[in-house]
């Protein structure tokens, strides 16, 4: 029985290993793809894929005439929703969101920590003519930019220097800060502030605003953030959106029982 259970633990490993191959850069990938990226053969590759076809998490598709090219499937999307519907806190925060985005006509975004990364889970357009490129599933590392930072922030100490020494911090554009003696002074200073503030640290030539929110635990919850183009904040326009995105997270916090000591 255990030498069963191993093999089929082995299969799974496989199987999601080929899975976490597809990403938003890399939608469609060929067989003979998946077999040099995972170093297994193709047989076994063509069986998995075939098994995860057959359960609609792949779907095979043909790309300029080229056969036996994979996406993800369509079940990914069920699951997604049942993700996304589960997750109470982007309920609660919608209508607050609506409320900022349409009172100062910025994108507005909410993320979640997921262990060392930042999970993008609602994003709300506004009706300027240039708008920031992100979406919602997008992940970003907890030290690169406004609203990742704006969790990372205000952890514990303990936690913080965790996260900063697990390993080498990832540099997204020229701009993302991976110094951590700089990330740890900053952190200080965007404490005693209440936001932090991003130029360029995930998209070039963009500005972000990013403001923790507070579960009723008194911890980090999520981060609520609203970014642009730079030309449209200008230093003096920042201590004013903030106040705005600071006043919109205080209310979305006390929503989720939050009650400020």
């Amino acid at each position: 029985m255990d030498t069963k259970n191993k093999a089929l633990n082995n299969s799974l490993d496989k199987a999601l290993r080929l899975l976490s191959y597809f990403t938003a850069e890399r939608s469609v990938i060929g067989l003979s793809e998946l077999s040099r990226l995972s170093g297994m053969p193709k047989a076994t590759v063509y069986r998995m894929i075939s098994t995860l076809q057959e359960h609609g998490f792949i779907s095979k598709v043909s790309v300029l005439g080229k056969d036996n090219q994979y996406k993800l499937g369509l079940r990914f999307l069920e699951y997604g929703k049942l993700v996304s519907e589960d997750l109470e806190i982007r309920k609660i925060a919608l209508p607050y969101m609506e409320k900022l985005r349409d009172k100062i006509n910025e994108c507005v975004q909410l993320i979640i920590r997921d262990e060392k990364e930042a999970i993008y889970i609602e994003k709300l357009e506004c009706s300027q003519y240039i708008r920031l490129y992100t979406r919602t599933g997008r992940r970003a590392p907890l030290h690169g930019g406004a609203c990742p930072r704006a969790i990372l922030t205000f952890l514990s100490d303990s936690e913080i220097n965790r996260i900063l020494e697990a390993g080498p911090l990832t540099k997204i554009t020229d701009s993302t800060i991976v110094d951590k003696e700089e990330l740890l002074k900053l952190i200080n200073e965007d404490r005693k502030r209440g936001y932090t503030v991003s130029f360029g640290e995930l998209e070039p030539k963009t500005v972000a605003i990013g403001v923790p929110i507070f579960d009723y635990t008194g911890n980090v919850a999520a981060s609520i953030s609203i970014a642009g183009p730079e030309d449209r904040f200008t230093k003096n326009d920042i201590p004013r959106l903030a106040e705005e995105i600071m006043q919109t997270a205080k209310e979305i916090s006390e929503a989720l029982g939050y009650k400020e000591r």
